[in-house]
């Protein structure tokens, strides 16, 4: 079909980040890939992919067309695989990005389980704190934290878990306990990717800015910084569970604790949704249900 041709092969350009990679995963010559591209774009009147030795950018029209080509072709593996009754059994590639100590802690397992059980499937996990482009960035999932909010309709919650203000007994015996989160002004407050805290004042959720000498993006950093005297923090419940059974943090402003800090799955606005991508979300919220 001359519509059709040479499209799958540029979406698979895209994707692998160079023509040799491309032709490798579709098992054909690289100067094979490169002609049908060519005439892709002869066909359409227009510039796809700037090629340089060094690396390919998409035009502003070969990324309006990239992304509405994958989606088509997403849709129509989808519809191949309910025509042979595949949709139980996915293959193919996932890509996402998740936060990085919870995604080496908690996610890592679940997902080398999930791939474990369906051996079809690829995987390319991005660590990072950072908020990216779904689309731009070409991910096909998130896995984000953040406040619970039952007026939005974007993401799928996986589980929700407290925040805990905690710190160790040697920095409240030499700063002073706290009994309202305005004390925390004359305190150092070890912060995470943003420096605002959460805390539930008679049912609404408040932020508050805080500041400190230690910044970090990683949970666990935080903690050891906590344990070793510095400060006051603020993380996910299961990052100081043991460290607070033993006594070496103290949790505290316990009645202004957020009970239900979410991780929520994120996909591209206005994408098709993959199976493959659906039911690894319900792998993952299955495996996590021990954290709730």
């Amino acid at each position: 079909m001359l519509i059709w041709e040479g499209i799958e092969e540029f979406v698979r350009v895209v994707e692998k980040g160079s023509f040799s990679k491309a032709a490798q995963a579709m098992g054909m010559s690289k100067s094979h890939m490169s002609k049908h591209v060519k005439k892709l774009e002869n066909r359409l009147g227009v510039t796809l992919i700037h090629r340089t030795t060094r690396q390919l950018n998409l035009t502003n029209q070969g990324q309006e067309f990239f992304l509405k080509c994958q989606s088509i072709m997403h849709e129509l593996e989808e519809t191949r695989a309910r025509l042979v009754n595949e949709t139980t059994d996915p293959r193919g590639h996932i890509r996402l990005t998740v936060a990085g100590a919870f995604g080496e802690d908690f996610l890592s397992p679940v997902i080398a389980e999930f791939m474990q059980d369906y051996p079809d499937i690829t995987v390319d996990i991005t660590f990072t704190n950072r908020r990216v482009d779904l689309l731009e960035e070409q991910f096909d999932l998130a896995i984000r934290s953040g406040i619970e909010d039952k007026n939005s309709t974007q993401g799928e919650k996986l589980f929700s878990h407290p925040l805990i203000t905690a710190a160790s007994p040697a920095y409240l015996e030499k700063r002073g306990t706290l009994k309202n989160i305005s004390d925390l002004k004359s305190h150092n407050c070890l912060c995470g990717t943003l420096p605002r805290w959460c805390f539930q004042i008679n049912g609404h959720i408040r932020e508050m800015t805080v500041t400190g000498s230690w910044h970090s993006n990683n949970g666990r950093a935080l903690v050891h910084a906590a344990k070793a005297g510095l400060g006051i923090i603020q993380v996910p419940d299961f990052y100081v569970t043991e460290a607070l059974s033993k006594g070496i943090l103290t949790e505290i402003l316990p009645a202004f604790r957020v009970e239900n800090n979410c991780f929520w799955a994120i996909y591209p606005k206005s994408h098709h949704v993959p199976r493959k991508s659906q039911m690894l979300v319900e792998y993952i919220k299955n495996g996590l249900n021990q954290l709730s």
